[in-house]
């Protein structure tokens, strides 16, 4: 099954989007786009991430951390985790963007999508 749209393929043509990793809450990777890393190994190594964000909501005042982002250098390029629920089932969008892109309306865009197929998914049918 594919997760992510095809309105992502021209922001990877375009170099607005490097790579993109949609990972469920246990870890699984149910859709990538993008080569510059594996996926699996982008998976494990942000996931723990991830439950540090959610531990770091509940153990703080605060309602959620949906998003952070992490710069890189050599090659330039910045990650940013998108956290999201759908029908109680949690999710977790693994971005990487170029450094100059300006990623928060395209991840607001990816995730709109992603959340829109997995409602579908998780609705049963009539």
């Amino acid at each position: 099954m594919r997760y992510l749209s095809e309105d992502i393929r021209p922001l990877l043509e375009n170099k607005e989007l490097l790579e993109l990793v949609l990972v469920d809450g246990e870890g699984m990777v149910l859709d990538a786009e993008g080569d510059l890393f594996n996926p699996e190994q982008l998976a494990a190594l942000f996931l723990p991430v991830d439950l540090l964000l959610k531990n770091i909501s509940r153990d703080l005042p605060l309602e959620r951390v949906e998003e952070i982002s992490v710069r890189a250098f050599g090659p330039r390029l910045r990650v940013v985790l998108q956290s999201f629920s759908v029908a109680e089932s949690s999710y977790l969008l693994i971005a990487l963007f170029p450094i100059t892109t300006f990623y928060r309306q395209i991840i607001a865009n990816i995730v709109r999508v992603v959340k829109d197929v997995t409602q579908k998914l998780a609705t049963p049918a009539p």
